[in-house]
């Protein structure tokens, strides 16, 4: 496949006889099907953990907004946004995510930064969410069966640092095996996870509303906690008179709106398997399947867990506890967060409560391997182009994996954990989704309008499947980019402009935007470097990296 530039010259296997790509072919092999793909794509989203944030903090940052319309309205355009990534990785086929398409379709900085810009968020989630594997996921599953000193041990600093470090440790290890581990390692937490649920389900669909209000005051009585009247009713006093808010439930659009960038938490991740389209069989339909598909099963399975919750729990008890948990009252004295997982659990017996603890940590597992793996496909696209060292884009070949790459960024990503253990607060914020929004989801969004009005790109579009679908005369990719543009312009309203989202963690922003500095400085280094090496790498983005 190749790419003609303005002037129309064609450079179809040229680049790589002519010694500027790294060599002629990567090494990696396809082997994952449409299957694979939606389960990556649904545990990226994390059916689980993401639910935990949408149904405790949607009713702090919306009090009174419908839980199932706030989910409709991010779901909906991001159905678009899936095409769009599915659309895009059809027509560049490559490991290396919107690095790939960005660096050929819009400009070589703009693709890099992006993926650079990623990279550096990304070695925040390695820290954040491995550690999340300890505290909550593990310490709350300890506290629901009884073993509180365990739940202390794995919710301190060494506690957190020893099982996240295992956490890496296991994930790199499964990268290194290749995707034969990968997809057994994925489908095991993806059962372990459907099996929580199912348990969620059933426990908060056999109960009743008094059965789980006698419930919660049994265990409420043993730390100290309010019983469930008494919480409901202070603490919905107290949202009246902090906050002036009457936070009466309704389908009301105004109220609900603000739910978006909280179901954004979950709902705008299914891309990260469009990571791995060169080692995919059928990519268009496997992506066309599993990212738009990981996307609906997520959410039906919140729209079920939302109807429970309100049905045996109640909508005024979730407002409740997000508030008296949000803002330390000390109503709620529960050594564990409130989450939908826990109400089922204390509505179950021992055995159940285990298998909901442990399908929890579950949705938790497999974050640290979901950064090792695509930065690592990054980091061989880059030695590719020649903008790396040539050691990163070596792949074994008994593993078929990048072996030396996934090595570093393991050893890297238990650095960043050992910070974020002793310095939680400085890395734990939602800032990192500012970047990652306006750079490599708005630049995929601007990629998927242009790519078939531009003359260097127009080519391989047309070459591709992707250009038979339209709506009318327009390209449906550009209207699938131009929807999901939308919805990233309205996240980035809120993410900028509400507090409590992240948006002024001064910390997390430096961090970042000195990585778009960096970026920029090292590109041009590179392009320097290789220039005095006799090497053009401008010649590299007029096609595809090697297969």
């Amino acid at each position: 496949m190749s790419i003609k530039n303005p002037d129309g010259d064609s450079h179809t296997g040229s680049v790589a006889k002519g010694g500027v790509f790294l060599r002629e072919a990567t090494g990696l092999v396809r082997e994952a099907n449409w299957a694979d793909i939606l389960i990556f794509a649904s545990l990226n989203i994390s059916w689980g953990l993401s639910a935990w944030w949408y149904f405790l903090w949607g009713p702090y940052f919306a009090p009174g907004g419908n839980l199932h319309l706030g989910i409709l309205l991010v779901l909906v355009p991001m159905l678009f946004g899936a095409l769009a990534w599915a659309f895009l990785v059809t027509i560049a086929p490559r490991s290396g995510g919107e690095y790939v398409f960005v660096s050929r379709i819009l400009h070589p900085l703009l693709g890099f930064l992006s993926s650079f810009g990623w990279i550096v968020a990304n070695f925040v989630w390695i820290a954040v969410l491995s550690a999340y594997v300890a505290d909550p996921a593990l310490s709350t599953a300890f506290s629901l069966v009884g073993w509180s000193e365990a739940a202390e041990l794995v919710s301190s600093r060494l506690g957190i640092f020893l099982i996240g470090s295992a956490v890496i440790a296991v994930s790199a290890l499964v990268a290194v095996l290749g995707f034969k581990a990968f997809r057994v390692f994925q489908a095991t937490c993806f059962a372990l996870g459907l099996t929580m649920f199912a348990l969620v389900w059933f426990f908060l669909l056999t109960a009743t509303r008094e059965e789980f209000i006698a419930a919660w005051n049994s265990i409420s009585s043993l730390y100290g906690s309010a019983d469930y009247h008494t919480l409901v009713a202070e603490s919905l006093r107290y949202i009246r008179s902090t906050y002036g808010v009457e936070a009466e439930y309704s389908w009301d659009l105004a109220k609900a709106t603000p739910l978006m960038p909280v179901a954004a938490w979950g709902l705008i991740y299914p891309y990260l398997a469009a990571y791995i389209a060169g080692e995919t069989r059928d990519v268009q339909k496997s992506m066309t399947i599993g990212l738009p598909g990981g996307l609906v099963l997520c959410a039906l399975s919140w729209w079920i867990t939302g109807a429970l919750l309100e049905r045996v729990v109640g909508y005024e008890f979730l407002l409740a506890t997000a508030y008296a948990y949000g803002d330390g009252l000390k109503l709620y004295a529960l050594p564990f967060p409130p989450s939908f997982h826990t109400f089922a659990g204390i509505l179950a017996p021992l055995w159940a409560r285990w298998l909901i603890g442990i399908g929890f940590a579950a949705w938790t597992f497999y974050y640290a391997l979901y950064s090792i793996l695509p930065m690592s496909r990054i980091f061989l696209v880059w030695a590719f182009d020649r903008l790396a060292p040539e050691f990163l884009g070596d792949v074994s070949d008994r593993f078929h994996a990048p072996v030396k790459s996934i090595t570093l960024i393991s050893v890297l990503g238990l650095a960043a954990l050992a910070f974020y253990a002793w310095n939680p607060g400085y890395l734990a914020s939602f800032t990192a989704m500012i970047p990652q929004i306006s750079t490599t989801f708005m630049f995929t969004a601007i990629s998927a309008i242009v790519v078939p009005f531009r003359a260097k790109t127009r080519p391989f579009y047309e070459s591709s499947p992707v250009s038979k679908y339209r709506i009318g005369r327009a390209p449906f990719i550009t209207v699938c980019g131009i929807i999901y543009a939308a919805l990233l312009a309205t996240l980035l309203y809120y993410y900028f402009t509400i507090e409590g989202l992240g948006a002024l963690h001064m910390p997390s922003i430096m961090t970042l935007l000195a990585a778009y500095v960096v970026g920029t400085a090292y590109f041009y280094a590179a392009k320097w470097y290789r220039r005095r090496q006799g090497i053009d790498i401008d010649v590299v983005f007029r096609e595809l990296p090697p297969e």
